[in-house]
């Protein structure tokens, strides 16, 4: 029977007999099994050149393939690939850029809240007065009190004016001018105006997805297109000042991030515009490392689903027989996960346990030396 001290210094040697097992035979563990080739071509010769251009002419899409393809439209007889309208979201920046019309026009003046008149009475001077048009579109009137002036014109005014004096005097003949009009667009214009952009405002859109305006106050502009918001800006200001026109310019795009994790030099988050498929997630993270597992790519998405999902994708065995697993687009909050080849994960369990756990209280060549020499010593 082999002594203690003899198994003692002898368990090294299992120890390092499990180790060259499990790096000698990696095959046990992970057999990968290459899928059947999908490329379309094989180029070795000018002839297999030729045949490839001769497909790439097979499979161009013509405006007449384009009217039955929902990927493409046409425009100016040309063929172009669909690209939805671009829409907004939070961290957008637009400049909306006013534009205020001093044309003549053929329609009269209508006051305002805020404009300030005067109601002269030429015969009864004691009546006549300078009023302001209140919040309520209404004035007050010496003798008469109040009166709703807001949307009339001077003369319209002045008719029911004269009506209501005649009730206490005789021939008011009152007249109405405006003192200052416009006032909506004065005070618009000290919103807007500044030295460097003249008169246009920087509007950032915020967390919420809304964007504040002077006069108008909040608006929701997320998920919805440039023109779309430009129109409801619009027809906001129409309600409140007449000829005004704004233009907006998307200055700049937040696009919304995904992520990409794991065995990759540079992991972290990326403009999903930057990245519009996985391969191209990975090219832009450095590319994988040596100890990345490929055919086990993790995907996992929640963006707009009842619940999150997840699928792995095969990149080696894509790139290797030409299938286009490659091109699988990605959405807004994707994570893209590169996990450790199983080789690497047993290193790091072997390192673990070995070289940061028992060899590190027991070191192999210590333990070698002492069950050599206490061999030597037994057969002495």
């Amino acid at each position: 029977m082999i002594p203690f001290m003899a198994r003692r210094f002898l368990q090294p040697f299992s120890y390092g007999i499990f180790l060259v097992a499990l790096i000698s035979f990696p095959a046990c563990f992970h057999n990968a099994s290459d899928g059947p080739s999908r490329f379309d071509a094989s180029i070795k010769t000018a002839d297999d050149v030729s045949q490839l251009k001769e497909l790439e002419t097979q499979l161009t899409v013509t405006p007449e393939k384009a009217a039955l393809h929902p990927d493409y439209q046409i425009i100016n007889n040309i063929a172009v690939p669909y690209i939805p309208e671009y829409r907004m979201g939070p961290g957008d920046v637009l400049e909306i850029v006013y534009h205020l019309k001093y044309e003549k026009t053929s329609d009269d003046y209508r006051l305002e809240v805020q404009d300030r008149i005067s109601i002269n009475l030429p015969y009864y001077p004691q009546y006549s007065s300078s009023v302001l048009v209140r919040s309520d579109g209404k004035i007050t009137a010496p003798l008469i009190g109040d009166l709703n002036a807001e949307s009339k014109t001077p003369m319209e005014l002045a008719a029911e004016l004269n009506r209501e004096y005649k009730k206490y005097l005789l021939q008011p003949s009152v007249t109405v001018a405006l003192e200052e009009f416009n006032v909506k667009i004065a005070e618009l214009k000290k919103a807007i105006t500044t030295a460097a952009r003249g008169q246009s405002k920087i509007a950032p859109v915020s967390p919420d997805g809304r964007i504040s305006f002077p006069l108008i106050g909040g608006m929701q502009v997320q998920g919805f297109t440039v023109a779309q918001v430009e129109k409801m800006i619009n027809e906001s200001y129409a309600k409140q000042v007449r000829n005004l026109n704004i233009t907006l310019i998307l200055l700049e795009i937040h696009y919304p991030k995904l992520y990409v994790l794991g065995e990759v030099e540079r992991p972290g988050a990326y403009d999903i515009a930057s990245v519009p498929n996985v391969l191209n997630a990975l090219t832009l993270s450095g590319g994988f490392k040596k100890s990345g597992e490929l055919e086990e790519i993790a995907i996992f998405r929640n963006e707009g689903l009842e619940r999150p999902i997840s699928f792995k994708v095969d990149i080696k065995t894509a790139l290797k027989t030409g299938v286009a697993l490659t091109n699988i687009k990605l959405k807004p909050g994707d994570i893209i996960y590169v996990p450790k080849t199983r080789i690497d994960e047993r290193n790091d369990t072997i390192e673990r346990i070995f070289t940061k756990g028992i060899w590190a209280v027991v070191p192999f060549s210590t333990s070698l030396g002492a069950s050599y020499n206490w061999g030597r010593s037994s057969t002495q």
